[in-house]
């Protein structure tokens, strides 16, 4: 978006006039970050589900299995070199109780396993994370600095990483 809002299923990218992204009400969803710290180029993806049901889906920023690829490749289209990528992982609650239904509803537990599974398949280290437990949570990467915040449901502001060193 214009913005730099991530809203569900939705992809942002930094560019020249746009120094803050951000993902807002990561619930189960995952925020995942991709920084390169030489272009001060960053994007977040709003990822919502772990794998989609067709490889041709439209919502690629929807998916684990799509999303991450799809980062990658953009990132690297944009300049970005993918040694120098540095990643964070930030969602993945379980905002909501189950009893007995196991792990098949636990979303946020299924999307963390899969956006970390993606990552390592693009050999991508994880830099940082902040992730599951039973509270939403709101992202900004601040593209010009590199640092990278979370907000929790009725918390503060709290530095998770600076993804520049």
């Amino acid at each position: 978006m214009e913005d730099g809002i991530a809203r569900m299923g939705e992809i942002v990218f930094s560019n020249g006039d746009r120094r803050e992204l951000r993902a807002l009400g990561l619930g189960s969803c995952i925020g995942l970050c991709l920084y390169d710290p030489l272009l001060k180029l960053g994007c977040i993806a709003h990822i919502m589900l772990p794998q989609a049901r067709s490889a041709s889906t439209p919502d690629v920023g929807k998916y684990a299995d799509t999303a991450v690829p799809h980062v990658v490749h953009e990132m690297t289209s944009r300049g970005a070199v993918k040694s120098r990528l540095r990643t964070a992982i930030v969602g993945g609650a379980q905002l909501f109780s189950f009893q007995s239904a196991g792990d098949k509803l636990d979303v946020g537990k299924r999307n963390i396993e899969a956006v970390k599974r993606h990552l390592a398949e693009s050999r991508l280290p994880l830099a940082a994370e902040d992730t599951g437990g039973k509270c939403g949570r709101t992202i900004t990467l601040d593209c010009a600095s590199g640092c990278l915040t979370v907000k929790s449901a009725g918390g503060a502001d709290v530095s998770l990483a600076n993804l520049a060193s």
